[in-house]
């Protein structure tokens, strides 16, 4: 009996030390992460905190898989968290900012992109971020100036032509909107919602075949709404 029991225990420590460190759960949830796998990335969070329940890194990791999964209550939770471990991290106030603003919690989503853009001023997303979120609480004044102050940080990022343009749209600054979407068509030329807006100008200023044909192309790219337009004035006119 003593002879099995000394046989057995070499096997036990050589199991035991193939056990993954943190950074090894880590470094495998990131690259889960960037596979798109985050089913797989939530499972080795989930084991990093459990062996190390006071690391900051792993909880806002988490929390933004648990975004991309839907469970944004339980991302938020995992924000605070990240939060109360290390305040001087601005992409747990970014992210707990994104929860917010999926949850429609607008006024909660500003007031964490502030707080992230006090940590790290020169974060082009996280002005167009807050710019978003102004925009649901139509404050567009105040997203105008950071869609504005993203383009001087990156004036490569399509969407934040794009969102500019929506906004001066939405206030009826048409002239200046239309040059922005046709920007933001040279960045990405198929983006349908921009397709769709020229052609929301072009059918205000009275320009019925430019208005189509931008209505068409956005309907060719698949933005349901442009069907729906091109129906009511282009295919049956008059």
């Amino acid at each position: 009996m003593h002879k099995l029991l000394l046989l057995f225990l070499p096997l036990i420590i050589a199991f035991s030390g193939c056990e993954p460190s943190n950074e090894e759960l880590l470094s495998e949830a990131r690259t889960s992460m960037g596979d798109g796998a985050f089913t797989e990335a939530l499972i080795l969070l989930d084991k990093s905190i459990k062996k190390d329940p006071e690391n900051q890194t792993a909880y806002n990791m988490r929390g933004f898989v648990r975004l991309e999964l839907g469970q944004t209550d339980l991302a938020l939770d995992d924000f605070n968290r990240s939060v109360e471990l290390d305040s001087s991290d601005y992409r747990a106030f970014y992210n707990r900012g994104n929860a917010y603003y999926q949850l429609q919690i607008f006024d909660k989503a500003v007031t964490n992109y502030d707080k992230a853009l006090r940590l790290e001023p020169k974060n082009a997303d996280v002005y167009i971020n807050r710019g978003n979120a102004l925009v649901q609480l139509e404050k567009y004044n105040q997203a105008i100036l950071d869609y504005r102050f993203a383009l001087k940080l990156d004036d490569s990022n399509y969407l934040t032509y794009f969102n500019l343009a929506r906004t001066l749209y939405l206030i009826d600054q048409h002239d200046e909107a239309q040059l922005l979407f046709e920007k933001c068509l040279t960045i990405y030329q198929t983006f349908a919602p921009a397709h769709y807006f020229l052609g929301m100008i072009a059918l205000e200023k009275n320009e019925p075949e430019a208005s189509c044909l931008y209505f068409r192309q956005a309907a060719d790219l698949g933005y349901q709404q442009a069907e729906e337009v091109l129906k009511i004035y282009c295919d049956n006119p008059g």
